[in-house]
């Protein structure tokens, strides 16, 4: 509970401060998609991956308006991660927070705008499950990421619809064996493609 209520107050917080003058460019909403996942494993200069994880994504977002093309973008995503080998799941479950900065692009006589984003992100266990057994001790509490990617929106009267791929590109070794790190110069770091759709409200102005 403390974790979702940081990220909601993160969320709040963004929207109280964020630049007067862009609030009639400012856009709240809900986004759901996939995320597909994996682990990348490396040790004594060899890296290797298990398969990909198909799982769910989703959560709420603020676009902020700052000069055009340009918003901000925080959001606030429920973010199912892991691997998987020999048909044993490793689930891991994530509160993610990224601080995206964009750019969206208007196309003359269209209410589409293509759109790039990048920014960092930070993720907050909730759980950790592999092939049944509680491995929330094997992984650390916190993973920080770095997003980049694209995606569309379009404008409908009271509306803005969203599509967006992106790679969240961990940078944290989220594995919680020092021990075996130290001597083998081991690291596990999330790698995921998340795909999603979305719509927002323009509220303000």
């Amino acid at each position: 509970m403390k974790t979702l209520r940081f990220g909601f107050a993160l969320l709040l917080a963004a929207s109280i401060f964020s630049p007067p003058e862009a609030s009639a460019q400012t856009i709240i909403g809900a986004k759901a998609g996939i995320n597909i996942a994996n682990v990348t494993f490396s040790g004594e200069g060899v890296s290797a991956s298990a398969d990909s994880r198909t799982a769910f994504v989703g959560g709420a977002f603020a676009q902020f308006g700052i000069g055009s093309p340009w918003f901000i973008q925080p959001e606030i995503l429920y973010s199912s991660k892991g691997s998987k080998s020999d048909d044993v799941a490793l689930k891991v479950d994530y509160l993610e927070v990224p601080v995206l900065f964009g750019a969206a692009f208007p196309l003359s006589n269209s209410a589409l705008k293509p759109m790039v984003f990048a920014g960092p992100s930070v993720g907050f266990k909730l759980s950790c499950d592999d092939g049944g057994f509680d491995c929330s001790d094997e992984l650390k509490s916190v993973d920080f990421a770095v997003v980049f990617g694209g995606g569309i929106q379009y404008a409908l009267s009271s509306v803005v619809l969203f599509l967006d791929g992106r790679y969240n590109l961990g940078l944290t070794n989220v594995a919680e064996v020092e021990e075996i790190a130290e001597d083998f110069d081991f690291s596990a770091k999330n790698r995921t493609w998340q795909f999603m759709a979305g719509v927002g409200f323009p509220v303000g102005g």
